[in-house]
């Protein structure tokens, strides 16, 4: 087992970092390479779709399960074949005054964990610099009405 993680400062509130990440029925609108695919009738399982190359290449799909979620503090899933290679992926957020400081971590386990352990870890860290450099491009969108807030009652 491994684990490979990044930490990155953001300027925005809490708040709005952790409905992106939760929202994971919007991930393909910002995520480089993951989405997420409904399971009716099961808040825990997701369909998990990871994609090297973005949409131009190869997808590969797996079965995923929520871990952990934590009101404004983390949020986890976990997807692969006991045994075989697991790969858990985590956000932990901490409040910094007027922004946030976001942990992304990914732990690798199982028998290919070890067998691929230089070329799987590369491909980790390649990971989560593309994802988190996704995600800070998408905090620093100066949308002003995000989708989650109230209708203000004006008509245009």
């Amino acid at each position: 087992m491994f684990s490979v993680g990044t930490s990155l400062r953001l300027p925005v509130p809490i708040g709005r970092v952790w409905r992106l990440l939760v929202d994971i029925e919007r991930y393909d609108d910002w995520h480089p390479t993951l989405r997420f695919t409904d399971r009716p009738g099961d808040d825990e399982r997701v369909g998990y779709v990871y994609s090297p190359r973005g949409k131009r290449g190869p997808e590969f799909a797996s079965e995923g399960r929520i871990t952990g979620l934590d009101w404004l503090t983390g949020f986890s899933w976990r997807t692969g074949t006991r045994g075989l290679l697991v790969i858990e992926e985590s956000y932990r957020l901490e409040k910094l005054g007027q922004g946030v400081e976001v942990t992304h971590r990914l732990e690798c386990a199982g028998l290919f964990s070890w067998l691929g352990y230089p070329i799987l870890r590369r491909v980790c860290s390649v990971f989560l610099k593309r994802s988190n450099m996704a995600l800070e491009q998408q905090l620093r969108r100066t949308t002003v009405q995000s989708r989650y807030a109230r209708p203000s009652g004006r008509r245009a």
